[in-house]
């Protein structure tokens, strides 16, 4: 496949020893990659996947693969996916249109062996989820798209994850058609979905998120009891237990706009990334962020990760809110080690904090 228009690579790191006022132990940066939305550790490697968000101006994106020893990242181009559908799993699915691939959302498969199956949320051409082989055994992670499942209409999804019994949950925050959704936003009110997805069942609704606004970043605990979901317009996350009737939603305050949310490497807490912006001020910074002198750059939006006891629901503050350097619009955060990355919707880095 012919190699498309690619932004420059630039593996290096940029720090700060004090945090523009936010009490702190100093930040790094991985620089020269643009609006990684959304990370995963692969595990039992030194391998982080990410997403790469578009934008008005940049209407092509890329996944991106970092070393997290070296702390470097770039870009994993078109020529460097092979094509190797899945007819049985994804029967009449196509590649995605490179040229406008916009991953958004990260999900982590099963694995098999030195094989593991990688879900992004597309919104390159079509809104669905993408299937992707990654095979470890070559020492760098090599991708193979293998499917997709293209979302119901009237769908803009964000977040994935696995379900034991190798289901999906998806998330979708709007409906893109309705002109009603920057008012609703604002509002609080009820817009989007949280759907399951089952091999020969196909997308079913989730009974008592009916009410839900704007869902956004997804989990499943390793039982699959529970779906932890962020109500983004809402401000809170969202706890429902499945397989009970009438179904059970508990529901916790993020005093922000909650975007991803991660379980911790210990698997014993949530990690949630916070806007800690109204929904006005978010609109408006957002939309400043896309104008074309600044597209592909930082947005001036101060964020904050909370950590959450699963069982309690109460939080405590890992990031203090703020604007670290010039990189706001923190999404969610993994740990890596002993140390806190960092994702953006609009950016043109990630960040490195250490944790004690």
């Amino acid at each position: 496949m012919k190699t498309m228009n690619a932004p420059p690579a630039k593996d290096h790191r940029d720090s700060l020893d004090v945090l523009d006022g936010v009490p702190g132990e100093g930040v790094s940066f991985i620089t020269g990659v643009r609006n990684v939305e959304d990370l995963l550790l692969v595990p039992n490697t030194k391998w982080v996947i990410g997403s790469g968000f578009t934008d008005p101006v940049h209407t092509q994106n890329y996944l991106h693969l970092f070393d997290s020893e070296k702390e470097t990242g770039h870009a994993v181009q078109p020529s460097e996916i092979a094509i190797r559908p899945d007819t049985k799993s994804y029967p009449d699915c196509v590649p995605p249109d490179w040229k406008t691939f916009g991953p958004h959302g990260l999900g982590m498969g099963r694995t098999s062996g030195s094989h593991l199956t990688l879900y992004v949320v597309n919104h390159g051409g079509r809104e669905a989820v993408e299937v992707f082989d990654v095979d470890l055994s070559q020492g760098r992670p090599q991708f193979a798209w293998t499917g997709c499942l293209v979302a119901p209409k009237g769908s803009w999804p964000d977040a994935v994850a696995l379900l034991p019994d190798g289901g999906l949950v998806v998330t979708s925050m709007k409906d893109p058609t309705d002109p009603e959704t920057n008012n609703k936003l604002l509002k609080g009110a009820p817009m989007g979905w949280i759907k399951e997805w089952h091999p020969g069942k196909g997308w079913t609704d989730i009974p008592g998120t009916e009410a839900f606004s704007s869902p956004n970043g997804v989990v499943v605990s390793s039982d699959g009891k529970y779906i932890f979901v962020n109500l983004s317009a809402g401000t809170q996350i969202a706890r429902i237990t499945r397989g009970q009737i009438p179904p059970k939603v508990d529901y916790a305050d993020t005093g922000g706009l909650p975007d991803n949310v991660r379980w911790s490497a210990s698997g014993t807490s949530l990690l949630v990334g916070v806007h800690d912006v109204s929904s006005e001020e978010f609109v408006a910074g957002s939309s400043a962020s896309y104008e074309k002198p600044n597209a592909g750059g930082n947005v001036n939006i101060p964020f904050k990760i909370l950590r959450l006891d699963p069982e309690t629901l109460q939080f405590t503050e890992v990031i203090k809110s703020g604007v670290y350097g010039v990189m706001g619009g923190g999404t969610g955060a993994i740990e890596v080690g002993n140390k806190l990355w960092v994702s953006s919707f609009t950016a043109d880095r990630i960040a490195i904090f250490s944790l004690k």
